[in-house]
């Protein structure tokens, strides 16, 4: 039997256009609620009251220190594991969950990804200072780099990407 000798399909990779990555970005944060944050609401549940307003869970964190340091500390804990959750899967798959289904991925500027440009992209997941900052910045550079970059990708070095084909049509 003669195998066709069919020409290959002519690919290249390029920025990922910016509604997969929002989407992708969406996908994990709904994964990352039902995994990782879901557990945790137990804990707030006990210590706020049913009914709260903001001045009222104000009265009841300023009024004990035990309080705060607790809720501090649980919400460090949840950020970690946030953390957790974009570098072991960008690590060893170079995607997300989101990612996978947007069918886009992260690369290097550099030849692999290393440790240190996972962490340093995905440190705006952590609520602290100065990070905080990247909440609003990272994604908003995303925008207006001509790259469609974050700014601590760019810092990273890292680039999310997919494949696009060129069809003969």
């Amino acid at each position: 039997m003669k195998r066709l000798n069919l020409p290959k399909e002519k690919t290249f990779i390029g920025p990922a256009l910016i509604w997969k990555r929002i989407a992708a970005f969406f996908i994990d944060m709904a994964v990352i609620n039902l995994v990782i944050l879901f557990p945790f609401r137990s804990l707030f549940r006990d210590i706020m009251p049913k009914d709260y307003n903001f001045s009222e869970a104000y009265k009841i964190l300023s009024s004990s220190a035990d309080y705060t340091g607790f809720l501090t500390s649980v919400s460090l804990v949840m950020s970690i594991l946030v953390l957790l959750y974009f570098w072991m899967l960008e690590r060893k798959m170079g995607q997300t969950i989101g990612k996978m289904l947007m069918r886009i991925y992260v690369v290097s500027s550099n030849k692999d990804l290393k440790a240190w440009q996972l962490l340093a992209r995905n440190l705006v997941f952590l609520p602290v200072f100065p990070f905080i900052l990247l909440w609003i910045v990272d994604p908003l550079f995303m925008f207006f780099a001509k790259t469609n970059q974050r700014l601590s990708e760019i810092l990273s070095r890292t680039r999310v990407v997919e494949v696009y084909s060129l069809s003969n049509d």
